[in-house]
């Protein structure tokens, strides 16, 4: 597949599922650069707030306090991370709703702004449900004929998310070939905003996507009520990235505001 930038395949194992709260405790990327043998990196993480996993989340990746007592934090190794993507696009199952946002979480806490929305994805997962829909294990014995052992550890993951997309490149003839066009046809981002979804870009505007001003302009939300704003951006449980790009907006329409004075 023509990629020139290469592709870096990761799968994140966590505390949770909430981005907010919980922590990453595992990585593993796989860089996939034409004419090059495939590059791995792979870290335990000892979350930095001692965080512990929920016990529903360890028993599905058997990470335990114990083996993360001599890793280092995420933030001892942000820049690694960061530096081994590189300009690469990314991949992984089901990365665009759960790993993506859960990497752009931890970054801003360690003091990296990491900028997602230049990167195509490649997610199987929602290649798979264009097409079918089920869970990696699934996925994995219907597009190899195998069964995956050991899954819910992020090597094991990721490695399996890669045969699965080749299997699934073999299989739809009609999908396209290239990263861009995958990445336009099959992950459908048009009009978001922030990855928590909590405003939506729509007829050249930006909206509220949740709570009472579900629906309207954030310019109009602006006019009347900024302690609103101000709560988000101060107390509201809201993501890094959402509290930015409000206070950003917020910024704009104060600079608007005394353009037309």
């Amino acid at each position: 597949m023509a990629n020139q930038k290469g592709i870096v395949w990761f799968d994140l194992e966590t505390t949770g599922i909430n981005p907010l709260s919980d922590r990453i405790i595992e990585i593993c990327m796989v860089k996939e650069l034409p004419g090059k043998e495939p590059e791995v990196y792979q870290s335990l993480v000892q979350p930095d707030c001692g965080a512990t996993s929920h016990p529903e989340a360890e028993d599905k990746h058997g990470i335990t306090a114990e083996m993360l007592k001599d890793a280092p934090t995420f933030k001892e190794i942000a820049r690694d991370i960061v530096d081994f993507i590189g300009d690469s696009d990314l991949g992984g199952y089901n990365v665009l709703y759960f790993d993506i946002p859960f990497l752009v979480e931890e970054l801003m806490k360690a003091g990296i702004v990491f900028n997602h929305r230049s990167k195509k994805v490649i997610d199987p997962f929602l290649i798979y449900s264009r097409y079918e829909s089920r869970n990696l294990e699934t996925a994995y014995k219907k597009y190899t004929g195998k069964t995956l052992e050991g899954a819910h550890r992020a090597e094991v993951d990721i490695k399996a998310t890669m045969e699965i997309f080749y299997k699934q490149k073999e299989l739809y003839t009609e999908m396209p070939d290239s990263v861009e066009e995958i990445d336009k046809v099959v992950n459908k981002r048009e009009g978001i905003v922030d990855l928590s979804r909590k405003y939506k870009f729509e007829n050249g505007e930006v909206l509220f996507n949740f709570g009472k001003y579900k629906g309207r302009p954030f310019k109009e939300v602006y006019e009347v009520d900024q302690r609103y704003l101000d709560w988000m951006i101060d107390k509201g449980e809201f993501s890094k990235e959402t509290k930015i790009i409000t206070k950003k907006l917020k910024a704009r329409m104060q600079s608007e505001r005394l353009e037309n004075l």
